[in-house]
């Protein structure tokens, strides 16, 4: 289990970014997490991670996954963490992975490093893993760099190397974000059969939410204002940011199924 408990976190200048969150997420359950562009979801994943160095302070609070907590960790225990504990999908896909390394590479050594394979075993896997989000030009993909690949296509890789590595906590930023619908579907489906662990699901895509979360959580200014189990959520929302997002959700089902109809 992953837990945050009353967390609050400052910038560097003091600025408050995270006041009081709170929130558990269990091994095969998928919470929900969305609000506002700069509410602070980016922020909590940071700090769970332990990717922000000492540009974020924590202030108060405590993170614990499975009974500790993480935050007494050294740097590089928390670094090592990354990986085979947490999996990360992050919204913007070029930012990580090497421009000037192919893909292949990048995902062969990450394979080596968090799962201990020689070098042929973790190539057949980034096929095998590759070929699974719709990828099936494998030997392309591989021999490409960074950027000669879509966003889509570098966050359907990021999603690859995830479900390859199939880490304890899995926190997704957006990972829809950057896809057509198809491929939207497909990573939905994806993570829908994720029961390897827990899920973090950041995101504003609504129909994905739904399809995935037993719970969401929205945050607005760096505090979470509304938690609620999905579907109670989505029939009787409360606060006043989370009744705009259910009703433009609203309104995009229905655009779409007029759509399909005069199709």
């Amino acid at each position: 289990m992953l837990t945050i408990a009353d967390l609050s976190v400052k910038s560097r200048d003091g600025k408050q970014l995270l006041s009081n969150v709170s929130l558990r997420l269990d091994k095969g359950e998928c919470v929900g997490l969305t609000g506002a562009s700069g509410a602070g979801k980016t922020t909590l994943i940071r700090t769970i991670m332990g990717t922000s160095g000492k540009q974020l302070l924590i202030s108060g609070g405590d993170i614990q996954a499975d009974g500790k907590s993480i935050l007494e960790a050294s740097y590089k225990e928390r670094r090592a963490m990354c990986g085979r504990y947490f999996g990360f999908i992050p919204q913007n896909s070029m930012t990580s992975f090497f421009s000037n390394v192919k893909i292949g590479k990048q995902i062969i050594e990450t394979y080596r490093i968090n799962l201990s394979m020689t070098a042929a075993e973790a190539h057949e896997l980034a096929a095998e893993m590759l070929r699974l989000v719709n990828l099936s030009d494998t030997d392309r993909v591989m021999s490409s760099y960074p950027g000669q690949l879509s966003g889509g296509m570098l966050q359907r890789v990021a999603m690859s190397i995830v479900l390859g590595i199939k880490p304890t906590y899995l926190l997704a930023d957006e990972p829809t974000s950057a896809l057509d619908r198809d491929n939207r579907a497909l990573l939905t489906e994806l993570l829908s059969g994720y029961k390897d662990g827990g899920i973090l699901f950041i995101s504003h895509d609504a129909e994905a939410i739904v399809s995935l979360c037993s719970s969401v959580c929205v945050m607005e200014h760096g505090r979470i204002v509304e938690s609620k189990e999905t579907g109670l959520l989505f029939r009787a929302p409360q606060h006043p940011w989370t009744k705009a997002f259910v009703n433009a959700a609203e309104r995009s089902r229905r655009e779409n199924a007029e759509w399909k109809q005069l199709r």
